[in-house]
């Protein structure tokens, strides 16, 4: 969902303060870079974060590992009702507790290369079984670059940038209950707009845009499966997953000198057709889907006030989040617990 920044987030206006040292306008550029930089360190969640305002500086490089806790007892049903999860299971019938690794380089001084990959461990049961998957699910590749440097649009507080990706399965198998993935290949693209509040230390951003959900499983596998004999599999019926808009917000507030960063985070996922069907409980991966999730996080940089030189931007961090809407999908509480850390390849 949210995102983080550090020398990368301010890559558009970084780079260009070094040739306009006399720009006017906003405030200081260099400085309104640095802040955001810093802000959004903390901001990147292992949930899907598509669409970001702000490319990274060239060298810049970023990295998070993250552990996701992710319960549901219960559903929204195509319609938009709340049920439980499998009918007549008291609790969490579904967990997940999977593990992320979130990457960003800066290519060059207006391209960010992002990168993604969950080793995913999901459970459900029913009413007479435990279902159980570890596996290495689809992983995210992206391209993030700044629109104004484009457009001739010198440096201020505000930044755009365009987000483009692919989700691709790394060969896992889709029909098991659960599944570490779709099977199919997804692309996305996203315009970010963010708008830094310097010399007060926080910033917002909301991103908009498209996912394309292709019908090609030829990257991921599928083991013979007979209804109602074989237990932990499903039919392989290679579904039509419709097409989505995205939505994504957050805001944040850095404080004591980069120690503490909160934010306020919301993400939305919108079906273009409406959804007509409920998804499997036992594999729950819907083909259409709306919902709304809002959340909250905090990081804390400890060693930036023991000015530790090697381990000064080394965050550790929790986000959570609820999903107050729903059509056709979990209604989960989703928790991510991280370690982060930023550098520059080229100091």
């Amino acid at each position: 969902m949210g995102q983080r920044r550090d020398s990368k987030k301010p890559g558009m206006i970084a780079h260009t303060i070094r040739n306009r040292k006399s720009h006017t306008g906003w405030g200081q550029p260099r400085w309104i870079g640095t802040f955001v930089a810093l802000a959004l360190i903390g901001a990147l969640t292992p949930a899907p974060a598509w669409g970001q305002a702000w490319p990274a500086s060239r060298g810049a490089f970023y990295a998070k590992v993250a552990r996701s806790d992710i319960r549901a007892s219960d559903q929204f049903t195509f319609d938009g009702r709340r049920s439980d999860f499998i009918d007549g299971v008291a609790g969490n019938a579904f967990v997940d507790q999977s593990y992320h690794l979130y990457t960003e380089w800066g290519l060059l001084d207006n391209l960010t290369v992002v990168l993604s990959a969950p080793f995913k461990q999901l459970a459900v049961h029913d009413l007479a079984f435990r279902y159980e998957t570890a596996a290495i699910g689809s992983v995210s590749i992206g391209l993030r670059f700044g629109l104004f440097p484009l457009l001739g649009i010198r440096p201020s507080a505000i930044a755009m940038a365009m987000n483009l990706g692919a989700t691709v399965p790394t060969g896992y198998t889709r029909n098991l209950t659960p599944s570490a993935g779709a099977g199919q290949v997804d692309a996305h693209a996203l315009i970010g707009i963010g708008l830094s509040f310097w010399p007060t230390a926080a910033y917002v951003q909301a991103a908009g845009g498209y996912r394309y959900r292709s019908s090609y499983y030829g990257l991921s596998k599928a083991v013979a499966c007979t209804a109602g004999v074989d237990l932990f599999c499903i039919r392989d019926t290679r579904p039509a997953f419709g097409d989505e808009w995205l939505f994504q917000a957050e805001a944040g507030l850095t404080l004591l000198s980069g120690t503490f960063f909160v934010q306020a985070l919301g993400q939305g996922v919108w079906s273009v057709e409406t959804p007509r069907i409920g998804f499997t409980a036992l594999n729950p991966i819907p083909t259409h889907q709306r919902y709304f999730k809002a959340g909250a996080g905090l990081t804390v940089y400890p060693f930036k006030l023991t000015r530790a030189f090697r381990f000064e931007n080394v965050g550790f961090g929790v986000q959570a989040f609820l999903t107050p809407y729903g059509r056709n999908t979990i209604d989960s509480q989703d928790f991510f617990f991280g370690i982060d850390f930023r550098g520059d390849f080229l100091r």
